[in-house]
């Protein structure tokens, strides 16, 4: 076998066995899919501005699985791809900035230091995150208490019913009744219907154009990330509802900058540089950091916003941070496939 080239670290210090079995993780999926391994280097860090988040000299991120900047995926990254995909349009060739991008990204900074307008991005938030926390710290709650939860409230029965017929669990055939689903799920089953259910209004669009073209495919690429984490979390060592919560909720920093984008002064502007996206990435994992960090939903996710905010997404050394990348990864190559005939649900695997 060929002996592969020596590849960067992305941190100072040596991985420990977590980290090295996500790194394998990622290279066999890439491997099924027939792609050569990429080398990964860590860019150098930008010189920081007031804000430590310049325009100018951001790195380009190598943000997903399998593709690098200027490398030879269709002479563009798969960051760049991802958020065409999300927006529904193609970016122009080349570095050129935009009119107003630079005006734009202020703005993102201005949203990022004040805690009001953060608020008014995720309005609906106000009234999920309570229900969600009263939620979450119940967790000794019986079967039964969590099944007179669910048979109060019409979209619940609906969710739960859906994943009791996820792939993972069809071998015990179908199931109409919501009594027969709750005990196929147990209780763990039942917080994860539960919390999907409690945070989807959060990507709700509203009247936000930007946002409009983008939440369905935020939500479904929310859903396979948090089944790649669910699917994860025990090799890594890791609690498995927690890790799902992590994978769900990640793309409240897309929301939020899709919202802040069309309620700047300006608006959303008619396209977007690629310089732009590269420039997008710190902003967008800082404005998930902050939100999610202030809702202090578990010290699994509150530490990882912390460490967010201190050093960045890409050089978190947390487990669930590294779990959080590959599967963010992961789950963008894979919408980024060809369509098939039967696409696999989120929860193929029964998750």
């Amino acid at each position: 076998m060929r002996e592969r080239p020596a590849r960067a670290r992305r941190c100072t210090t040596e991985p420990d066995a977590t980290l090295a079995m996500l790194s394998w993780l990622g290279r066999v999926l890439r491997r099924a899919r027939g792609r050569r391994v990429a080398p990964s280097e860590q860019a150098a860090p930008p010189t920081a501005s007031e804000d430590g988040l310049p325009f100018e000299s951001v790195p380009p991120q190598k943000a997903f699985l399998g593709g690098e900047v200027g490398g030879a995926d269709s002479g563009t990254q798969l960051e760049v791809r991802f958020f065409e995909w999300l927006v529904g349009a193609t970016l122009p060739a080349g570095a050129t900035e935009v009119p107003g991008e630079a005006r734009l990204l202020a703005h993102l900074d201005a949203v990022s230091r004040s805690d009001e307008m953060r608020e008014d991005l995720l309005p609906r938030a106000r009234a999920v995150i309570p229900e969600l926390l009263h939620a979450l710290r119940e967790q000794t709650q019986s079967l039964r208490a969590l099944s007179s939860r669910v048979a109060h409230d019409p979209n619940l029965v609906v969710e739960v019913i859906r994943l009791a017929n996820a792939v993972g669990y069809r071998a015990e055939g179908p199931v109409t009744d919501l009594m027969q689903a709750i005990s196929r799920l147990g209780t763990d089953g039942l917080r994860r219907a539960i919390a999907r259910v409690l945070l989807k209004p959060i990507f709700d669009a509203q009247a936000d154009p930007l946002l409009g073209r983008a939440t369905q495919r935020l939500w479904q690429h929310s859903e396979l990330q948090a089944g790649l984490c669910l699917q994860q979390a025990v090799s890594a060592g890791l609690d498995p509802f927690e890790s799902y919560l992590a994978g769900l909720m990640h793309n409240v920093g897309w929301t939020a900058v899709f919202r802040a984008i069309d309620r700047s002064p300006s608006g959303a502007p008619p396209c977007f540089s690629r310089a732009f996206v590269h420039a997008l990435a710190p902003r967008r994992e800082r404005l998930f950091a902050l939100l999610v960090g202030s809702w202090q939903l578990n010290d699994a996710l509150t530490g990882l916003a912390q460490e967010i905010l201190d050093v960045g997404f890409s050089n978190c050394r947390r487990p669930l941070a590294q779990l959080l990348l590959y599967a963010d990864r992961a789950a963008a190559e894979q919408v980024l496939q060809p369509p098939v005939h039967s696409s696999p649900s989120t929860d193929s695997a029964g998750v």
